[in-house]
């Protein structure tokens, strides 16, 4: 062990600055800085019940019971990645995941996608969702909103479609210009790639939108983003949505910033080895959050000293 250690410190001297990657494909595990921690919530630790399970290029999150819904914040199994450093005029959120909705109540919204969060009260979901008001087999896109506990409906949704076992996804982005705005968009087998949500509002919001100016005060707050999963029925029901990957190009905290302090450096080196060998979940030494502090988290750490700003 010690050998290792002084080995892994030695190869300090050889490493530069990291190139910091905004794309996550889930090979095996997290190759970016994502944490399961997710304030104001209870549990502060969103990870629960073994619901979370990666493949060789996905990650499966199976919906538990819990949300976040006004004062009723119990969510699990919320992956997200801090925002950190200087927003730019023209940045996008994406995900695509998989599911088999036959296995879905028409009743329950059951649903899955992107969150801007900084914390259980405040929130910005864009998502794909059941059509249980329509109570038939098909699905939309939709959007959620809280702030400060306050439930609002996004009032952005897209025509249903009936679902297949193929990947569909949503993304999130602002557009620069003399008019700037926000667009929802979505893609399934039928779109032929992302397309603007295409329901009676449309699929934007300008500045002068609450929701619109709600997204731009959390991002400059440092805001998580990530996926999320709901059941949206409190019933128990156990869906697995397979993510196939998560990318951005916002500013995220560096793979190896255990103090989110912005940079790795020796203060994230010192932290875990000091914490070398401690198991349990959402440690913040545990840079690849596997559940032990180790030589991956070490090397992670190493490999990329420096980065940040």
């Amino acid at each position: 062990m010690k050998r290792t250690l002084v080995s892994l410190l030695a190869a300090i001297t050889l490493l530069g600055t990291a190139y910091v990657q905004t794309r996550d494909e889930f090979n095996g595990g997290f190759s970016l800085q994502w944490s399961w921690k997710l304030p104001d919530n209870d549990p502060f630790c969103t990870l629960f019940d073994n619901a979370v399970s990666f493949g060789d290029s996905s990650m499966t999150i199976t919906t538990r019971d819990g949300g976040m819904f006004q004062q009723f914040n119990s969510h699990k199994n919320v992956p997200t990645l801090r925002v950190s450093g200087t927003i730019p005029e023209n940045w996008y959120i994406e995900t695509v995941f998989r599911t088999d909705w036959s296995t879905v109540p028409v009743v329950f919204y059951t649903q899955a996608g992107i969150v801007i969060t900084t914390g259980a009260r405040n929130y910005f979901q864009v998502l794909i969702t059941r059509d249980a008001f329509g109570q038939t087999q098909t699905v939309y896109g939709s959007t959620n909103s809280e702030q400060d506990d306050n439930f609002a409906w996004g009032e952005r949704v897209t025509n249903t479609w009936s679902p297949d076992t193929d990947w569909m996804g949503v993304r999130i982005e602002r557009v620069a210009g003399e008019e700037p705005y926000i667009a929802l968009k979505f893609r399934h087998s039928g779109t032929n790639g992302w397309i603007e949500y295409d329901g009676f509002n449309g699929g934007r919001y300008y500045p002068d939108s609450p929701f619109y100016q709600h997204i731009m005060n959390m991002l400059s707050q440092g805001a998580r983003i990530g996926v999320y999963t709901d059941n949206a029925c409190g019933c128990g029901l156990a869906q697995p949505f397979e993510f196939d990957y998560f990318e951005t190009n916002l500013p995220l905290l560096p793979v190896g910033d255990v103090d989110a302090n912005g940079i790795v450096d020796d203060a994230d080196l010192l932290a875990v080895l000091f914490a070398f060998g401690t198991t349990g979940d959402c440690l913040d030494e545990d840079v690849n959050q596997d559940g032990t502090v180790d030589d991956a988290d070490l090397l992670a750490v190493l490999f990329n000293f420096g980065a940040g700003s």
